[in-house]
């Protein structure tokens, strides 16, 4: 940000970031579709898994997309780099936040991998509105 609070077009990595945090909003805005539509049918703890799936999903896309952006620009093997860390972290959280889920938590099953799986489709949506 530059010294008026507006984000600084010309920065590649405080774009990048602005970019995957839009991202992230629009997963958790489809996760909460969803919950809604959860809750309706089965109740609070329905919502409460499709909401935890759906920030899995958006927690591990930001993980993965501030990781990528992280060098700015930079030669081209360094982006792969970054690439290739960012999707190995967004993995293990992605595997350690369904773990603790399902087994420590103990969230129904259904309606978290249903939260998951709007999140991804709200990637998609935000492909779609995001395209510039």
């Amino acid at each position: 940000m530059d010294e008026s609070g507006l984000m600084n077009n010309n920065d590649p990595v405080a774009r990048g970031k602005q970019m995957v945090t839009r991202f992230a909003a629009v997963q958790m805005s489809a996760a909460a579709v969803v919950a809604v539509i959860g809750a309706a049918m089965s109740g609070w703890q329905a919502a409460q898994a499709a909401l935890a799936g759906g920030g899995i999903v958006a927690v591990g896309n930001v993980i993965f997309g501030w990781r990528l952006f992280a060098p700015g620009i930079a030669p081209a093997g360094r982006i792969a780099r970054a690439m290739w860390a960012g999707e190995g972290l967004k993995w293990l959280w992605v595997v350690l936040a369904v773990w603790l889920a399902l087994v420590v938590a103990k969230l129904m099953p259904l309606p978290l991998l249903a939260g998951m799986l709007a999140a991804q489709i709200g990637f998609w949506i935000g492909v779609a509105l995001f395209n510039k």
